[in-house]
């Protein structure tokens, strides 16, 4: 059995340790093509970094001795210069004029404004003068109020001679203020450059003349010698012919502009921090770690050779593992399966190209990348052996193409066609729709036109319908009526008498209910035709049955009549035969009635007499009836009365016929040689008999049957008894409110019979 599993799990065990080294060769394969560049000796000096850096070093220097050189000993008029000085001057000369000519211009029409007023005043006062005589009091108050106006134009007067020289000061104080801010800026840029440059003195070294004025710019007392150029980490001399790069053509190009010459060394030594330095180790790690990815690319591609040798050696092949998984994958839609083969490839070459699953340092997340991508990369290769094997195999791929997707469309389609009237209302529907859409997007869009000259409303609004439309309006439309033709269907089903037919209830709605109902009907009508058949078939049973159950003694009675003819007969004989014909006579006698009495309780025409009786009574005298059958057979009977007192509301002569119809089917039809188990107990509201025994016939019926009228445990029908003593015990139970269960556990033959113990229940 242990060799047996592992025969099993080592398949699995090669093909998942393929799926990660495929997986990590991917990623080896991947990193190394994408910093291919890295593994060139020196790449550091060729690479952007370098020349960022380069240029950081330059800007510094240029910032220092070109654009603030000699800073420290310029007075603040030559920081600033002379053309940025009359620049600044023209410019607030001209805000100056322009804020004097508006302020001018609002002084004057306040003037103007206020003087016609004046003279309004007093063309109306003295042509009162001239109306009234007693204006003497209103022409002193509008003298009061013109001498009050006149007095606010003469202070307008005076700002207005005032107006020019405040601009002037303003100019002033603008200027003043824009050569502290100028001042300040450059002051502290000065010192923030000149800080870094000198904070780099240690891993940077620079020996620049200026051509022009023979000024030299140093950090160092000497030139560097030819030996320390090239013993150094870098160095290189400015200005140049040709170079590379596109960072030192444009330092090459600064030098000749600034006629500078000079050399930068940077020392292998730094003395303190070196950003290039440590780039340069970075790249080397790198490059160190792409050459290790080639040899664990070599090794991955020769272990997974070797492992796909093996499992082809051995029969280890895709067939193998597919055993377990083919009923699955197979279930996904032929279309489905390809879109995710699609889909999980474009994901495994966008993820491997892009996790970084060889950064340092390594972690479980790296496991779990690898982890991830080895899934892809088995589930790929499942999906693509499946593919192999329906390549392979013709007729199962053209059974997983019948039940694709397109061939599932292909059929919805085909059945709505069936409903060309549903069609034609929906494709009514799509096109009303679709023209409301049009003329609401316009209207709209004329809307925000004219509101807010918004021209990319019905671009929008548009597109937005669409959507809505397509993901939301058509697959609701297209539910209803496939649930419409369903309905139709079933309906058309139920009505040519195809009752095995069942209406998919899917959804909510009107729609879902109707075929809720219509199932309902049909279950109700296949109910009542099953009954009905039933009810057939049990009326021909019962005939047959009573049929053969009143012909039988009536036959020996008719046979020993025709003997008792015979004068011959000795007296013995006779008597003999006397004695068979009233048994005979007995036996039709309780047929007739046990089939009269089966009749008025069908019939529901009995009256009982309900009064509280002793239940262990009415048992313990059943019991004594039949001791002597009891003592004559070879069962035993044992018997638990749990009160010997317990009462309930029963009619006491029906009660004790349930009790002697169960008692007498258990000594006809319980196995000999085993026991009855007789129990009477009480329960919180009622009274429980039980009487169980082994069968002595096979019960091979269903336990509803033992309830027909005239039903034996023995098939064969020759025993004593009528075949309805279980179906009157349970009408009588029933009628005085109780339940008689029979449950068949093999041939264990088990009857629980419930009494009521309220007379409410009973009388129900």
């Amino acid at each position: 059995m242990v060799t047996k599993s592992r025969s099993k799990l080592v398949p699995w065990l090669a093909w998942g340790l393929l799926s990660y080294l495929i997986a990590l060769g991917l990623l080896a394969a991947s990193d190394v093509l994408k910093n291919q560049e890295y593994l060139q000796k020196d790449y550091y000096f060729r690479s952007p970094a370098f020349y960022e850096q380069l240029q950081q070093h330059f800007n510094l220097f240029r910032n220092v001795h070109v654009v603030y050189n000699h800073w420290e000993d310029k007075t603040d008029a030559e920081k600033i210069g002379q053309a940025r000085m009359e620049q600044w001057t023209r410019h607030f000369e001209t805000m100056k004029n322009i804020e004097v000519e508006q302020r001018k211009a609002e002084v004057q029409n306040q003037i103007q404004s206020l003087q016609a007023w004046i003279d309004n005043e007093v063309a109306i006062a003295k042509e009162k003068r001239e109306q009234a005589a007693n204006s003497a009091e209103e022409s002193g108050a509008e003298q009061a109020e013109i001498a009050r106006i006149r007095k606010k134009i003469a202070l307008l007067q005076d700002t207005e001679a005032n107006i020019l020289p405040n601009a002037e000061r303003q100019k002033n104080e603008r200027i003043e203020k824009e050569i502290k801010n100028y001042l300040d800026f450059h002051n502290k840029q000065y010192a923030a450059v000149k800080h870094s440059l000198s904070a780099r003195s240690g891993s940077f070294r620079y020996y620049v003349q200026d051509l022009e004025t023979g000024e030299t710019y140093a950090n160092r007392n000497y030139r560097p010698a030819q030996g320390e150029m090239e013993d150094a980490f870098y160095a290189i001399r400015l200005p140049q012919t040709t170079l590379e790069g596109g960072a030192l053509q444009s330092i090459n190009r600064s030098f000749q502009q600034y006629r500078l010459e000079g050399t930068f060394v940077f020392p292998k030594e730094p003395q303190g921090f070196s950003q290039m330095i440590a780039d340069h180790a970075y790249f080397n790690t790198l490059r160190e770690r792409l050459i290790f990815e080639l040899y664990l690319l070599g090794a991955t591609v020769a272990a997974a050779a070797t492992l796909i040798f093996y499992l082809r050696r051995n029969r280890c092949g895709i067939e193998v593992v597919q055993q377990n998984y083919t009923a699955i994958i197979r279930g996904i839609p032929l279309e489905l399966r390809l879109l995710l083969f699609y889909v999980l490839t474009m994901f495994a070459l966008s993820y491997g190209s892009s996790a970084a699953l060889f950064r340092l340092p390594v972690g479980p997340s790296h496991f779990a990348q690898w982890t991830l991508l080895a899934l892809l990369i088995g589930c790929l290769g499942l999906l693509l052996g499946d593919a192999v094997l329906l390549l392979r195999n013709p007729q199962v791929l053209r059974e997983q193409w019948e039940a694709g997707v397109y061939r599932k469309f292909q059929g919805y389609f085909r059945d709505n066609l069936a409903q060309r009237n549903i069609l034609l209302k929906a494709g009514a529907i799509f096109v009303l729709t679709l023209l409301f859409s049009v003329f609401v997007i316009n209207f709209v869009d004329c809307i925000l036109n004219e509101i807010y000259r918004y021209n990319y409303g019905k671009f929008i609004l548009s597109t937005g319908y669409v959507l809505f439309y397509s993901f939301v309006v058509v697959p609701y439309l297209l539910r209803r009526i496939r649930q419409l033709v369903r309905v139709l269907t079933g309906a058309e089903a139920i009505a040519s008498g195809r009752f095995d037919h069942t209406i998919v209830e899917k959804g909510r709605g009107n729609l879902a209910r109707l075929a809720h109902l219509l199932n309902n009907i049909k279950q109700s009508i296949k109910t009542s035709v099953e009954r009905e058949t039933k009810s057939e078939r049990l009326k021909s049973e019962l005939i047959t049955n009573v049929s053969h159950d009143l012909k039988t003694p009536l036959t020996s009675i008719m046979n020993y009549v025709d003997l008792l003819k015979h004068k011959d007969l000795p007296p013995e004989t006779v008597a003999s035969y006397v004695e068979v014909l009233d048994r005979k006579t007995q036996r039709l006698k309780v047929l007739i009635d046990d089939l009269f009495e089966a009749s008025k309780m069908a019939s529901g025409s009995v009256e009982l007499a309900v009064e509280h009786v002793n239940v262990a009574d009415l048992l313990q005298q059943a019991l004594a009836e039949f001791s002597d059958k009891i003592e004559a057979s070879t069962l035993t009977f044992r018997v638990w009365v749990d009160n010997p007192k317990v009462t309930a509301p029963l009619d006491g002569r029906k009660t004790w016929r349930v009790f002697e119809n169960l008692i007498s089917n258990a000594l006809k039809y319980a196995m000999p040689h085993t026991r009855v188990h007789l129990a009477l107990t009480e329960e919180a509201d009622k009274v429980v008999f039980t009487i169980n025994n082994v069968a002595a016939y096979e019960l091979n019926f269903a336990v509803d049957e033992i309830f027909e009228r005239f039903k034996r445990g023995d098939t064969s029908r020759n025993t004593e008894g009528s075949g309805l003593g279980l179906s009157i015990a349970k009408s009588i139970v029933e009628l005085q409110g109780g339940q008689l269960r029979i449950d068949i556990d093999g041939d264990y033959f088990k009857v629980r019979v419930e009494f009521a113990r309220e007379a409410k229940a009973a009388a129900s």
